[in-house]
Order: structure tokens, then C-alpha cells, then sequence
């Protein structure tokens, strides 16, 4: 749409802009008329000044109440089709209105057409400062920093407004380039112009995403409160948005509470803090004063608070806040839907998701990305896979994150026949070299069962990180190949690739499957000296069979020993079935009359303990715990898996 417009506008304007059209400073007039398209000679009325002047008057009106209003392509249109038609060239009121809209289209190519039209409309214009400075922030806006740079550079100092030193500090602090961003900002203070909240607001943007420039932050917060700056509450929210990202939620909260008029701005920057610390009850303890402020609501608050009764999983808080978004009037919104989405798939309710995802008329990549993700949430793949068939039928491109949700509906069906299918949308859009998706191909590949398909992709990454090294090294694991899985974990720790818990687990997993004893131990002993790992009660079950299945029991009861009261039941299974295999019939006496009755509400302890006092001889106690599971209604849940038939 934007090219179509640009060709447009451009067959309108005939104008092809000059290549050195940058330097404006070094044109000289004769290149300027030469690049000059011919004018319509003035039409009947149009001889006068004075009227040339009142038509300049309204076509100045109407463009810049397009821009005003957000009609950026209508404010080009009125410029390009009405204004130049009328045989007028514009004057320092038209440019900046038509700089903000190729700023706001991010059209560079109109902007530099633009730019050369303001020159081509005579020197008053062109050094207009108020044109110089719309111009320095449509490139930067734009991507085009050295050529603002150039333009700014080019401005003599006296002219060199504030405005035009907030663009270019603005545009620096966008591009993260922080320290060129303070070094503009020392420029304009030797230059005597002051700082306004605007300029603060500029480089704190680029601090709140820069660990190493947050230092520089917190001295520009120092700067504000001592220029007095810092009662404007954009500078506040900006200190404020910079603290919370960077995890200072004390700070963050101090600051919040000094700020007395709070926009919902501040209120959603606090919240996201919470949201980020994972903290559910501060949230909506916020949420709580903020009804009671009467401050009004926006979308970022509900996305919010959506995420935030997400973290619960509760389904009548699922309801409460759908029933403020509905309130509210934003359950059209395509990221408040996929926040509700996410929200009833983490409560297990499909139906509910199936509800708001039906509500959206016109669906964007993320609210069916969402949707494909709360069918793999809920248990429902093959409805994820139909879905995903479903978006391909409306025409809508899927981006890395639906082909990843994708992957995982086809490792929970097992089938790597649609797993290849999808492999071959991601080579179709040019994703095969991406990381996350190789990972994600490989962990699919290995569950299905296709462990040297797996391989091949993983031996295809040149950039390897511990995900997928984790992804490779599980998938030996699962698939019965621990020999493989130990001798890629040597090469992986031989590459300077430090392993975490996951990979741990992963490796102990494999040595229990293949009996591995003397490798299982080197492991768990290596992370926990070497790498000072403290062990998971993962880590532990996966060394308590091992050594169980290996009939080293005396190994096997000092690592029971060891474990707290609380995770011992946990382990009794292994143990016993140990004792039962090698002929040891003592099995109960290491078993304490609080280990019996510890999980009393779970159906497989009460089924364990009761065959094991059973096997001891001990039926009266055993009659218990059956009658137990009968008189509590406990269920036994039933294991299940699939595989694809057919193939």
C-alpha cells in the first residue's frame, strides 16, 4: 500500500529527486531550477498575490488538520493532488505537516522528495527553523540518522532550536546510542539553550533499555531533580519505566509514590514492574487503588491485568477481568483478545478460548498465534493443527512464533509427518537458519522419534546455544541412546558451553535409561562441585533409580536418607521395587509411620504403601489404605500415549 501511495504521489509531483539533494547548504540555485518540474501556468484569478496567498492559506489549513488528526497518506494526497495542482509551491507552514506524515508512514524516499520540494520553494523556507527541525526527526523517525545528523549539522548554531536539539537527541536515544545522545545534550548546554522535560524524556529512552546506560540514567534523574525538571510527569514516568526494567522495583516504587498526579501511564509502568517480578497479588493490589483513584482505564492496564490472572489460573478471576475488558469496551482489541486467550488456556477452559477468538472479526498473526498456543495449553493439538490449516486458509502470513506454536502441537501428536510439513513453511520462509526454530525442529523431531532426521538439523547450526544443545542431548535421552547423549554432553562442555540444571537433568535422565551408573555419578557429582548446582528433586529421582535399577541399595538408601522428611514419599516407589527385585524383604523398616501417611490425598501412594504392607504381611493396615482410596474417591489417573499409523 505504501509503494502504490508513493508511486502516486510521486506521478503527481514528477519530481525526481536530485542525488546529492542531502547538502542542501552547497546547492546552488541553477542546479535547483534544473531539477524544478514545469509549472502550470496560473490560472484565471491565480495572478495576484493576494489570492495566491488566501488558496496557500486553506490548503495550509487542510494539510495540516490531516496530519493533526492522523490522516498522514490524505495530508501527502492534499499536498501532492491539490496544492501542486493549484500551481502553488508551498511555504514554511506546509513542510512540517508533510515531514511528520513521511515520518509517520516511515517513508524515507517521500521524505527526501519532500525535502528537496521545501528547498525548491526558496531559502526562506528551506532555513525555516521550524522545517529544519521536522525535517531532522522525519529521518531520524525514519532510520536515517546520519542524514539528520548531516541536516542538524548543517543548521547554523543560532538557528538551532530547541526543538530541533530535542530531535536529535530523541533520535540517538531511540537507536540506543546513549553516549552520543549525552554528548548532543552537553552540546546544547554549552550552546545555552536549556533542557526541557522533552529532552530528558529523549535519552532516559534510551537508558531504560541499555543496562550499561542505566548508570547514566539515574544521573539524569539526578540532573532532573536538581534543574527541577523532574515535576514533569513525562520525565517521572521515564524514570520510572527505566527503574522498572531494570528490575529496582524498591526505587520504583519510591518514585511512584512521589508522584502526585499520576497518568495511566505511571500506574501501567508500576504494573508491568510487578508483572515482570512474576508478583500476581501486587498487580492487582495496584489495579485495587487505582479504581478507587477514579483514574481512567486504558488497554495497556487490562493487558496487564490479564497477564497478571493468567499467573493464577484461577477461571472465576478469568471471568471478572473479561468482564472489565467487556466493560470497558476493548474485547475487539486484537491484544486484549490474545491476553484473554492466554488467559483461559492457562485455566483449561477451550471453550472459553474458542469464545473470544470467534468474538475478533478481523484476526491479526498474534491473536492466531495465541489461539494455536491456548489449543497446545489445553490438551488439544490436533484443534491447534486445524486451526493453524484455518489461518493459512484466510490468507494470513504466520510469523516464527506461530510455527513454533505449530511444532509443539505436532511433538504432543508424536507425528513427524506433520512436523515435516510445517518444516517445510519454515524453509519456505526463509527460517531454517534461525535458532529458536532449529531448536524447536529438533526438540519436535526428536519426540516423534526421528532422532537422526533431529541430528542432521542440529549438526546444520554453526551458532549453537544451550537450548539447543539441551533440546539434542534430551532427545538421545528419550529415545534410549544415553551413550550418545553422555558423549555429546563431553562435546558441549569441551565447546565452552557452560550447562545449567535443565542439561543436567537431561544427561541424569539418559544414564538412568541406559544404566550408566559410573557416568551417572560423575555427573551428579560434577554438578555439584564443579558447577555448584544444588540438585533438584528431578536430579535426585533420576540418581535414586539409577541406583536402584543397578542394585547398589546401600547407595540407594544413604542418598533416601539424606533427602527432607517432606520428598521422601516421593521416592518410595524406586526403592521398595528395589528391595521387592534383589530378594530384601525388610523393605518397610526404613519406612516411618509419618512417611506412611504423608500423601494420603494421592491414589498411587496409597496404592504403593498398600502393597508393599501387603507384601510384609501386614493386611489389616493394607485393608486401610485400600479403603481409603475408595472412602476419599481418589482416582487412579491412566497413563497414555500415541503414535501415527499409517506412515
Amino acid at each position: 500500500m505504501h509503494i502504490k501511495f508513493f508511486l502516486a504521489v510521486q506521478m503527481h509531483i514528477k519530481l525526481q529527486t536530485p542525488p546529492n539533494c542531502i547538502s542542501f547548504e552547497r546547492q546552488s540555485s541553477a542546479s535547483a531550477n534544473a531539477c524544478s518540474p514545469l509549472r502550470r501556468p496560473p490560472g484565471p484569478g491565480m495572478s495576484d498575490t493576494a489570492p495566491a496567498a488566501a488558496a496557500l492559506n486553506h490548503w495550509n489549513r487542510l494539510i495540516q488538520l490531516a496530519a493533526a488528526s492522523g490522516s498522514y497518506a490524505d495530508c501527502l494526497r492534499l499536498y501532492a493532488g491539490s496544492l501542486l495542482a493549484a500551481g502553488l509551491r508551498g511555504d514554511a507552514s506546509t513542510f512540517p505537516s508533510l515531514a511528520k506524515s513521511c515520518a509517520a508512514l516511515r517513508l524515507p524516499g517521500l521524505g527526501r522528495a519532500v525535502h528537496a520540494r521545501a528547498f525548491l520553494a526558496g531559502a526562506a523556507v528551506s532555513r525555516d527553523a521550524f522545517v529544519r527541525a521536522s525535517l531532522v526527526d522525519m529521518y531520524a523517525k525514519c532510520g536515517r540518522l546520519p542524514d539528520a545528523r548531516r541536516l542538524f549539522d548543517e543548521t547554523p548554531r543560532p538557528s538551532r532550536t530547541l526543538v530541533a536539539w530535542n530531535c536529535m537527541v530523541s533520535a540517538y536515544g531511540r537507536s540506543s546510542q546513549v553516549e552520543e545522545a549525552v554528548v548532543v545534550f552537553n552540546s546544547m548546554r554549552h550552546a545555552g539553550v536549556r533542557p526541557s522535560g522533552s529532552t530528558l524524556v529523549g535519552l532516559l529512552s534510551g537508558c531504560a533499555d541499555s543496562m550499561s546506560a542505566r548508570s547514566i540514567g539515574v544521573c539524569l534523574y539526578g540532573y532532573s531533580v536538581k534543574s527541577g525538571l523532574d515535576a514533569d510527569l513525562l520525565v517521572s514516568n521515564s524514570v520510572l519505566t527505566m527503574l522498572v526494567r531494570g528490575n529496582q522495583l524498591d526505587a520504583a516504587r519510591s518514585l511512584f509514590d512521589r508522584v502526585e498526579n499520576k497518568s495511566v501511564v505511571t500506574w501501567s509502568a508500576m504494573a508491568s514492574g510487578y508483572l515482570q517480578a512474576k508478583d500476581r497479588v501486587k498487580v492487582f493490589d495496584l489495579f485495587r487503588v487505582m479504581r478507587e483513584t477514579e483514574q481512567s482505564m486504558d488497554s495497556v492496564v487490562l493487558v496487564n491485568l490479564t497477564a497478571a490472572a493468567t499467573l493464577f489460573g484461577n477461571q472465576l478471576m478469568a471471568k471478572g477481568v473479561h468482564a472489565l475488558v467487556i466493560k470497558g469496551g476493548f474485547q475487539c482489541q486484537d491484544e486484549l483478545a490474545a491476553s484473554l486467550v492466554n488467559l483461559y488456556a492457562r485455566c483449561g477452559d477451550s471453550l472459553a478460548v474458542k469464545e473470544v477468538f470467534d468474538s475478533v472479526h478481523c484476526k491479526n498473526v498474534v491473536l492466531w498465534t495465541s489461539m494455536l498456543n491456548g489449543y497446545v495449553e489445553c490438551g488439544c493439538p490436533d484443534k491447534a493443527l486445524e486451526t493453524f490449516d484455518a489461518m493459512l486458509c484466510a490468507k494470513v502470513q504466520p510469523n516464527k512464533a506461530t510455527l513454533l506454536a505449530v511444532l509443539s502441537a505436532c511433538t504432543n501428536l508424536g507425528s513427524p509427518n506433520l512436523g515435516q510439513k510445517v518444516e517445510e513453511h519454515v524453509i519456505a520462509m526463509g527460517l531454517q537458519s534461525d535458532l529458536q526454530v532449529s531448536t524447536g525442529l529438533v526438540d519436535m523431531y526428536c519426540k516423534c522419534g526421528s532422532i537422526q532426521h533431529a541430528r542432521k538439523i542440529f549438526d546444520s547450526v554453526s551458532n549453537r546455544d544451550l537450548a539447543i544443545w539441551s533440546a539434542m542431548i534430551n532427545g538421545y535421552a528419550c529415545n534410549g541412546e544415553g551413550g550418545e547423549a553422555v558423549v555429546l554432553f563431553s562435546e558441549m562442555q569441551n565447546r565452552g558451553v557452560r550447562p545449567d540444571a535443565i542439561v543436567f537433568t537431561h544427561v541424569l535422565t539418559a544414564c538412568n535409561h541406559s544404566g550408566l551408573v559410573d557416568d551417572g555419578l560423575n555427573c551428579f557429582h560434577s554438578m555439584t562441585v564443579e558447577y555448584g548446582i544444588k540438585p533438584s528433586i528431578e536430579h535426585y529421582m533420576c540418581m535414586m533409580d539409577l541406583l536402584c535399577k543397578a542394585g547398589h541399595l546401600s547407595s540407594a538408601m544413604k542418598l533416601f536418607k539424606e533427602l527432607p522428611v517432606q520428598l521422601r514419599n516421593q521416592f518410595l516407589a524406586p526403592l521398595i521395587s528395589a528391595h521387592r527385585a534383589h530378594g530384601v524383604d525388610s523393605s518397610i523398616e526404613f519406612v516411618s509411620e509419618e512417611l506412611l501417611n504423608l500423601d494420603s490425598q494421592d491414589s498411587g501412594h496409597c496404592v504403593l504403601i498398600s502393597n508393599m504392607l501387603s507384601c510384609s504381611g501386614e493386611w489389616n493396615k493394607s485393608r486401610n489404605y485400600r479403603r481409603l482410596i475408595s472412602k476419599q474417591g481418589l482416582v487412579k489417573k491412566p497413563g497414555c500415549s500415541c503414535i501415527e499409523l499409517g506412515v
